[in-house]
């Protein structure tokens, strides 16, 4: 099982995260509260796999079937 690290920042109203360099592009997104950004994660990268699926760029077979879990950083604000 490959691990997608989600590193989590403050940048000063909200969330930001990006996750790690084994997924293919540059994923990020914004959350209001950190635990909005434990749902995001998963929501964003299915959206982005989607895109590659449709733009026809190739997709790690590990993206394709799931076989990931996601590891976070704590909470930068606590």
């Amino acid at each position: 099982m490959n691990v997608i690290k989600v590193t989590v920042g403050w940048s000063g109203k909200n969330y930001s995260a990006s996750l790690s360099e084994n997924v293919p592009g540059a994923v990020v997104f914004t959350a209001d509260t950190y635990g909005e950004v434990l749902k995001k994660a998963p929501e964003t990268l299915d959206l982005h796999v989607g895109g590659m699926i449709a733009d026809g760029d190739k997709v790690p077979h590990w993206l394709r079937t799931g076989d990931y879990k996601f590891e976070f950083d704590e909470d930068p604000r606590s």
